[in-house]
């Protein structure tokens, strides 16, 4: 499952201003005419209540159903290097630029995993490149990169 930029906006947003855990349950206000999300105690002393939490469904404590950033491996390494204070620095990058923060930000998680995993550095160090071997021989032209 691939994150969407504005779902991780959202996430980031909620997580910054301490909107965790996600309520799980609602009740229907009638003068309001509207859902209203609650705990579970102050849902049950309503007369129309319900859980929106679905039992043996994924869910996530910033966004509930959406779990697209939670099940992100790269993303969640990435936000267990920070600390509680900079979430309202991710909040404000993330609100100008949430495409080159959801690249760059997958991208050192992915780097921190390969940092710490022994079979991709293993492998890593093992395979050749995409330029290895790269110019075979020497060029005829004007700028040859090789060394006479």
């Amino acid at each position: 499952m691939t994150v969407a930029p504005h779902i991780l906006r959202r996430y980031v947003i909620e997580r910054a201003l301490g909107r965790t855990p996600r309520v799980e349950w609602a009740f229907y206000a009638s003068d309001l005419g509207a859902w209203i999300r609650c705990d579970e105690m102050a849902a049950k002393r309503h007369e129309h209540h319900r859980r929106i939490r679905k039992d043996g469904l994924p869910w996530c404590e910033v966004l509930g159903h959406r779990t697209d950033v939670r099940d992100d491996e790269a993303l969640q390494v990435f936000f267990l290097t920070l600390a509680l204070g900079d979430w309202s620095q991710l909040a404000a990058a993330v609100r100008e630029h949430p495409k080159r923060c959801l690249r760059d930000w997958s991208a050192a998680g992915a780097r921190i995993i390969a940092a710490v995993s022994r079979v991709t550095g293993v492998i890593a160090h093992e395979m050749a490149g995409p330029l290895a071997g790269w110019p075979a021989s020497r060029g005829t032209g004007q700028r040859s990169m090789l060394p006479r």
